[in-house]
């Protein structure tokens, strides 16, 4: 953190500024999909849509380096997503492109919207089908430090994100072993013999 906080201090000297998100990027919709489309067109794109997990695999993309989505509608509503590569943006999650002339690290924004998970949802209505509407999502205010500060902590966070993610699987990997471990030694003591 010691070279976060000098750049910090070099570089933010009055603090931060803040604006609102509609300012540094535009937020749009992907395109009209349903089941019968997806089943029709199987392949090897995901398809983003209301949902944390892919909707299915289609043949075509429509998204090419535009990680960031939103979702807009329905019971995943406000969930902020990262996905590489090609892919298929559906008509229920935003699409977040960032101006050309705004110095603003995707990944940063990325983590910005993370953190700001719960002031995204209090932007969500939740009478009938909950729903985003995107003009108010384009109000959220963000920070937007220099862009080494942006770079650093996108690093650090990256890391951090990396470790947890290796820790998991180890976690996981050791539960997986003690629970084999346990069942052989219960299995073995509570199996009685005919002596």
């Amino acid at each position: 953190m010691a070279r976060l906080d000098k750049l910090i201090e070099e570089l933010c000297p009055h603090g931060v500024e803040y604006i609102e998100l509609g300012e540094v990027s535009d937020v749009g919709a992907g395109q009209n999909i349903n089941k019968n489309f997806i089943q029709q067109n199987e392949g090897d794109y995901p398809v983003i849509n209301s949902g944390k997990e892919p909707l299915g695999y289609v043949n075509t993309y429509n998204v090419e380096n535009n990680e960031i989505g939103i979702t807009s509608r329905g019971a995943g509503v406000g969930f902020v997503s990262w996905t590489e590569g090609k892919f298929f943006r559906g008509n229920l999650n935003y699409g977040l492109v960032i101006y050309e002339n705004i110095n603003l690290n995707k990944r940063f924004l990325y983590h910005v919207l993370l953190e700001n998970k719960h002031e995204i949802e209090n932007l969500c209505v939740f009478s009938g089908i909950p729903a985003l509407n995107a003009s108010n999502l384009k109000k959220l205010k963000i920070p937007l430090p220099p862009l080494p500060v942006q770079e650093e902590i996108v690093r650090i966070l990256d890391n951090f994100t990396e470790l947890t993610a290796e820790l998991t699987a180890e976690l996981t990997a050791e539960l997986t072993a003690r629970k084999k471990q346990y069942e052989y030694y219960r299995d073995e003591l509570l199996t009685f013999g005919d002596e």
